[in-house]
């Protein structure tokens, strides 16, 4: 196919998984395997029992598929994450779904993909209509699973993702978690779909794989764009340029270039200590979600665990993990940090993330109800229970503390300690090792704690300021909603009020305070944070270096000087340009690679 000679032309969307890559358009359009309604069609009373045995044959095939398909990356990815298909089996195995579809083929005399579209489609709209986004966001794994079985029962083939004779960069309305999972790892440079969204599973897994992905592009890409057309991913910042100009191109080969032998230096920086220029040393540690995570984040310079975070033993998995098994998760992750700090969150299920084995109450507004400490209180102390015995347990092992999420209230964190004290008793009646001292601390998520820090302060031994939701419940606004994202600021002076409080409730009650946002590990905010008071960052392990970078350059009287402006800001902008023009005066290498504007 002859070049494009159409102009250079920008589509913009979410950034699901940071890189940059530059290549050819693979498009995938819709196609004769994918989830489309089929022709209408019936059969005779003759053909019923043939049909109701084609529709079998296709279940089983799709089982064995999936089957496959895990045992296939299950060496690949976290266990999390290749447990994503336990939802696609279920499905699969739904006796109810297999009775209303024989009926329909024996009752209404209809085809076998004709009976069974129309009961998916069914089940896709009622849940399409939900309140919770995470239950939303699983509409595409029902399609996922809807359109193999109707490949199957058409006996047609899937687009083939996982062996490319070239490198290319996919272009699709949808990539189901099936076709991200399979992708080719060495041929596929980066992916652009017009759907999804950064907790979509498409998006978790290319994250994990390190594929630059954008999602949720706006425009209709598919139709625009055409195959081996020139194209450019920026996953940093969500944006594809279709055949872009030589002076874009340029651009952006040198600032992939620049990306790679930034990251290599950091990496060889790891060991440096994250110290600022007139002595103040600020502790540096990681956000993970798995063991496996742990060696990503020694090899970027980690000084503990900051946040570990407990829900994915929990999500995805056919049984709730046993006292004795989170034992020997959390002694391998004290083990693994030899003497450092592991701070273990307890169960955060809640809001946009769900665990069938919890039996969750579906809710209008999920964030702002049952949620993390307030579903263990009230309907899972039980499951909480467990949690608490083997962490005092895996205490003794070491180094370990609890950290109690979406707290909003005194009487939660005294309820929580008075489970504890009745736990350490049954514990001293086993005759059974546990850490008697064990640090109980509470992340500030919610504007209430952040007020009450004071009274906080008191009770427990450390604050983690989780800016995430922090952010989102002070200023009332869905971060993952795209027409309100604007609002979502982490510099509004509110924002940073509300961490000074914090900070300043710590210092008087002698306790220490921590950062584990996303915030964190943004070089951006870093000249705040540590200007506000915020000596300890938590973050993903590959923020671990750029920051660390920054707080050498860095003298904390700048920083609290710059602090102190961005306090008295009339709004957000104007308090980020005061920490960029610092940030581009100590080190513009770090403010160029991630801010420039192509």
């Amino acid at each position: 196919m002859a070049k494009s000679t159409a102009k250079e032309k920008i589509f913009h969307g979410i950034g699901a998984s940071p890189g940059i890559a530059i290549g050819k358009v693979l498009l995938i359009k819709e196609h004769s395997t994918s989830y489309a309604k089929p022709p209408d069609a019936t059969i005779t009373p003759e053909q019923v029992d043939a049909e109701i045995g084609k529709f079998e044959k296709a279940l089983e095939k799709t089982r064995l598929e999936l089957e496959d398909l895990q045992k296939r990356i299950q060496n690949k990815l976290q266990a999390h994450e290749a447990s994503i298909f336990d939802a696609h089996l279920l499905i699969v195995d739904d006796q109810m779904l297999l009775h209303e579809v024989e009926d329909s083929i024996r009752n209404q005399l209809s085809t076998a993909d004709c009976a069974f579209f129309k009961i998916m489609e069914r089940y896709v709209t009622a849940i399409s209509v939900m309140a919770d986004i995470y239950i939303r966001e699983r509409v595409a794994d029902i399609k996922d699973v809807a359109s193999r079985v109707l490949a199957n029962l058409r006996e047609t083939r899937r687009p083939v993702l996982d062996y490319l004779e070239e490198s290319r960069i996919i272009i699709a309305h949808d990539l189901t978690p099936s076709d991200t999972v399979l992708l080719d790892r060495q041929k596929v440079q980066a992916f652009a779909i017009e759907s999804g969204s950064n907790t979509s599973h498409t998006a978790i897994l290319a994250r994990s794989m390190q594929i630059p992905a954008v999602v949720n592009i706006a425009g209709d890409i598919v139709n625009e764009l055409e195959n081996n057309l020139d194209i450019i991913v920026d996953g940093f910042i969500g944006t594809v340029i279709a055949n872009p100009t030589e002076k874009t191109r340029k651009a952006y080969q040198l600032k992939a270039k620049e990306e790679g032998r930034f990251y290599i230096d950091l990496i060889r920086e790891s060991r440096l200590r994250p110290e600022t220029l007139d002595g103040f040393t600020v502790q540096l540690a990681s956000n993970i979600e798995t063991l496996e995570d742990i060696q990503t984040a020694k090899k970027y310079g980690t000084s503990g665990v900051g946040l570990f975070r407990t829900e994915y033993m929990y999500m995805g998995n056919k049984e709730l993990p046993t006292e004795e098994a989170q034992i020997e998760t959390f002694t391998s992750l004290i083990n693994e940090m030899k003497g450092e700090p592991v701070i273990v969150r307890t169960l955060d299920i809640g809001g946009d993330k769900y665990c069938e084995n919890l039996s969750l109450r579906k809710e209008a507004n999920p964030f702002l109800g049952l949620r993390a400490i307030r579903l263990c209180l009230h309907e899972c102390q039980d499951v909480f229970r467990t949690q608490l015995r083997a962490l005092l347990r895996a205490g003794a092992a070491g180094n370990l503390k609890i950290m109690l999420p979406m707290i909003s209230c005194v009487e939660e964190v005294i309820q929580v300690k008075e489970i504890i004290e009745k736990l350490k008793k049954e514990l001293e009646k086993e005759k059974l090792p546990f850490n008697r001292d064990i640090e109980v601390g509470i992340m500030i998520e919610t504007p209430a704690a952040a007020l009450q820090a004071e009274h906080f302060a008191k009770i427990v031994d450390f604050f983690s300021i989780g800016t995430n939701d922090l952010i989102q419940y002070t200023i009332a606004i869905d971060r993952d909603n795209e027409k309100v994202a604007y609002l979502y600021e982490p510099t509004n002076p509110a924002i940073l009020y509300l961490i000074k409080k914090v900070v300043e409730a710590a210092k008087k009650n002698r306790i220490w305070v921590s950062v584990c946002g996303q915030m964190a590990g943004s070089p951006q905010y870093i000249p705040l944070l540590l200007g506000l008071g915020v000596h300890e960052l938590s973050m993903v392990p590959m923020s671990l270096g750029a920051v660390r970078r920054i707080i050498r350059k860095l003298k904390m009287h700048e920083a609290e000087v710059a602090a102190e402006k961005a306090l008295n800001s009339s709004n957000a902008r104007e308090a980020l340009n005061v920490s960029l023009e610092l940030l581009k005066k100590i080190s513009p290498e770090v403010t160029d690679l991630a801010f420039r504007g192509l």
